[in-house]
């Protein structure tokens, strides 16, 4: 399948994971109220995290792998069984610290109930297998399926969802979508590969999958694990209000993710080629790619994003809107550092460079939820996580520039500074000159599109789209 096809699909995708949340939460920010919404999204990120412990490098690793022996019947199969009981280890061991976890944390006693369907999330979730068929490529059955199963669970939501004691209905629908998607992969997958575990070998994987893990590991420091520190050190309200700022931006970051998503086993095969020119060029496009989405979005959800944020949730989140407006430049920093650490380091196996990159990007994560967490909530929950993907960021650039005498294509960076500058200061005026939610959100929004066409067309005479079109058909 194309590129092309693949990026269509992923966009689908990936957008869907945070489109369809999107659509029941105004509902269920409503219904269950802000305090119960903390309470789920304090468990579920809890839970969450001991998702990534069971998954390790898998995502990555699996995809890398399953897409270097696709080609090879029997290597496929022999090396999916040898991921999927590394994956499986990793699970148990998971569900052992969390179970130990519920009985000897006092915090975590009142959230029993909850954390064991959580157990139920992590077991299920082992046999959802999407680093597989990413491996594969089959972008467009992972689509089909998941936009199915999205919609049963929006369909549930509405249905059994009705008052605010129903928070712990709300979270057993959410982990009945892991459960459906996990015994649907498990009949599809016996289309590409044999379940046959004889064969097993994990020592060429088992190093980059640990090593990768902790990677997961700690860069979810700051992300995951903020809203369970918020819980532990303020309320379940500053929990809400940071799971609410993020939830908008997760969806916004989503298409950026589907580029890079549906890019990593396409240069990693380049690579295993030994094409290094077309490699590079396509990292080249991948940053103009960046650059031409981001601008104009951190423009917009800046001046904007609060009055969509209360389009969407309502009233009693104010307390959302400053987190949300600190975090907006992530897309820029997150949109540069996928291609620094995904395209380049893990698609070239630097494996262990990416690992020792995390660990100091947790260290600073540390360091600033002590520092700032307790005393300012959810806006210093915000900044903690802005703060960490600039120092991976900055330390990814340099050991890049040593390793491969590659330089990020800065003067291009800093013309789309100057570039939006006046569209920013528009949309300020726009902002300031209107009263209304819905007349900013469309004013600024159909702004922030006309003067993007225009910039992009006759100021910068940009050449990214024709480019991207070109990769895409590839």
């Amino acid at each position: 399948m194309s590129l092309q096809k693949n990026f269509i699909y992923s966009s689908i995708l990936t957008v869907s994971k945070y489109l369809f949340p999107l659509i029941v939460y105004p509902y269920v920010s409503r219904t269950l109220g802000l305090s119960n919404i903390g309470i789920v999204n304090f468990v579920d990120n809890l839970v969450n995290y001991f998702v990534y412990i069971s998954m390790m490098g898998i995502t990555t690793v699996g995809v890398r792998e399953i897409a270097a022996v696709r080609s090879n019947q029997q290597q496929l199969s022999k090396t999916f069984a040898s991921l999927l009981s590394l994956t499986c280890i990793a699970t148990l061991i998971a569900i052992a610290i969390l179970w130990i976890a519920m009985y000897t944390v006092s915090e975590l006693m009142p959230y029993k109930d909850l954390l064991y369907v959580g157990i139920v999330k992590l077991v299920f979730n082992l046999f959802i297998m999407e680093w597989f068929f990413m491996g594969m490529e089959d972008f467009r059955y992972i689509t089909n399926r998941s936009l199915l199963v999205k919609c049963l669970y929006v369909l549930c939501v509405f249905l059994f969802v009705r008052e605010a004691s129903d928070y712990k209905v709300y979270y057993c629908i959410s982990v009945g979508m892991v459960i459906v998607n996990a015994l649907v992969n498990l009949v599809y997958i016996r289309k590409f590969v044999r379940f046959d575990f004889h064969a097993i070998d994990m020592r060429p994987y088992y190093q980059a999958f640990l090593i990768m893990g902790v990677y997961v590991l700690l860069t979810n420091v700051y992300t995951s694990l903020n809203p369970v520190w918020l819980g532990f050190v303020t309320n379940t309200d500053e929990v809400g209000y940071f799971t609410t700022a993020t939830k908008l931006h997760n969806i916004i970051m989503a298409f950026l993710l589907s580029f890079t998503n549906i890019l990593f086993p396409r240069v990693s095969n380049l690579l295993a080629e030994g094409k290094e020119k077309e490699f590079w060029e396509k990292i080249n496009i991948a940053f103009d790619a960046i650059f031409l989405f981001a601008f104009p979005t951190i423009c917009f959800m800046l001046v904007a994003g609060p009055e969509l944020l209360h389009l969407v949730v309502g009233d009693g989140f104010e307390g959302a809107y400053l987190p949300f407006r600190i975090i907006t430049p992530l897309v820029l920093v997150i949109g540069i550092e996928q291609i620094l650490v995904i395209q380049i380091l893990m698609a070239n196996h630097c494996d262990r460079i990416v690992l020792r990159n995390s660990f100091f990007g947790a260290l600073v994560a540390l360091i600033a939820n002590i520092l700032l967490t307790a005393t300012f909530g959810a806006s210093g929950s915000a900044v903690v996580w802005v703060i960490a993907e600039c120092a991976i960021m900055a330390l990814s650039v340099m050991v890049i520039y040593k390793k491969f005498h590659y330089i990020p294509p800065y003067k291009r960076l800093l013309t789309y500074c100057c570039a939006y500058i006046p569209l920013l200061a528009l949309a300020i005026f726009t902002y300031n000159a209107l009263d209304n939610t819905y007349a900013i959100v469309l004013s600024v929004g159909l702004l922030t599109v006309l003067y993007t066409a225009v910039n992009e067309l006759f100021i910068l005479r940009n050449k990214v789209a024709k480019q991207l079109l070109q990769v895409l058909h590839r």
